[in-house]
């Protein structure tokens, strides 16, 4: 039987508690600081993947304890040796197909360096993760008569390995396309790419409320540490696709603006009986895409770097997703905030919409 790791980390203080509950009422700088102290370990043993044809996997789950702001700000080089580490724990215990989840696929040239410390396979998931993310964006825009073809898109976080193959997919498919990111440079070279690839009306938009405030569908997958789309920032009807971990919109949009529909992006089924043995938030049988796309390369036994690096082939991302279907992975239903998106928000999402085109066609 193929066996495969999956490298993880807390993205909050929920995680920690939920991962090691002594750590409930301690204060936040000493529990930061005993992450730092840590070694990785193993936190679960994954059973139960099965796909349609038979074809049984294991995994194991295993725990880099850094926060995302950690692996942000600590030394980089201490960052690395310590995922390097997780990795070389994961192929001990047997594994063929190492993923690296969250954070764990920034550092190191966005997973070279751990592959070049390993004998088997690295994958990020980021293939899988596009895959699902656009297919999510589209359904919610179909689920809610959201015309793509007349539609503005922004793609935060642009420039890195999903935004960037996200930017250039739908550069082909809808009039106006707005990039935005952090580095001015990048930026300038992917609008370029895009410019000569299709003939969608470009915008770069290094500020994020204004790349934000025309945006009918919102695809965002930035490294920033989460909550950096806000209440305001949000037109009427906009539709957004959070696939950042940790997520980009912020939990008070929840509340505050009940005419836009959020999803978290990358969300699948895993077919089997699947206990994962970890609790990370999600109902059970459910996982990141990232965690599938590892899942599904070790039950085709497709042993092979496949999503590491800045730069993503989108053919990969096709063929990714076909595999994925073949063994069983499905979509999972809109999920947002930690809870299912129900039919009554998208019914209430689309009267904000229809009421947006009624004061529209009164004013022209």
């Amino acid at each position: 039987m193929n066996k495969f790791a999956f490298l993880t980390h807390p993205l909050s203080m929920k995680d920690v508690v939920r991962y090691a509950p002594k750590a409930a009422g301690k204060r936040e700088p000493i529990v930061l600081k005993i992450l730092e102290w840590m070694p990785p370990y193993k936190a679960s043993t994954i059973k139960g993947v099965q796909s349609p044809q038979g074809t049984e996997i294991e995994g194991n789950f295993v725990m880099v304890p850094l926060m995302p702001n950690q692996f942000l700000k600590l030394d980089r080089s201490s960052v690395i040796q310590r995922v390097k580490k997780a990795a070389l724990l994961g192929q001990e215990m047997g594994a063929k197909m190492v993923g690296l989840g969250g954070y764990n696929s920034v550092v190191g040239r966005a997973g070279k360096d751990v592959a070049d410390a390993l004998d088997v396979s690295v994958t990020s998931g980021n293939s899988y993760t596009v895959a699902t993310a656009l297919k999510g964006a589209l359904k919610a825009a179909e689920v809610l008569d959201v015309d793509l073809h007349r539609s503005t898109v922004a793609v935060i976080g642009a420039t890195g390995s999903i935004g960037s193959v996200c930017s250039r997919f739908l550069a082909q498919r809808v009039p106006r396309l707005v990039l935005s990111a952090r580095s001015k440079s990048r930026l300038k070279v992917l609008a370029e790419t895009i410019q000569r690839e299709s003939s969608t009306a470009l915008k770069v938009e290094m500020d994020l409320s204004r790349a934000l405030s025309e945006a009918d569908i919102v695809i965002t997958a930035t490294s920033s540490g989460g909550s950096i789309i806000q209440a305001e920032h949000l037109k009427t009807g906009a539709i957004v696709c959070d696939v950042a971990v940790p997520h980009d919109v912020c939990r008070e949009v929840a509340q505050l603006r009940p005419d836009v529909l959020v999803i978290e992006g990358g969300l699948v089924e895993v077919p089997g009986e699947v206990d994962f043995g970890l609790d990370f938030g999600y109902p059970p049988g459910i996982a990141l895409a990232c965690m599938a796309e590892t899942m599904v390369l070790t039950l085709e036994n497709r042993m092979e770097n496949f999503s590491i690096g800045r730069g993503l082939d989108y053919d990969r991302v096709k063929e990714i997703e076909t595999l994925a279907e073949r063994n069983g992975f499905r979509l999972a239903g809109f999920r947002a905030f930690d809870e299912a998106v129900t039919q009554e928000k998208i019914e209430q999402v689309g009267s904000y919409i229809q009421e947006s085109r009624k004061r529209l066609r009164v004013i022209s």
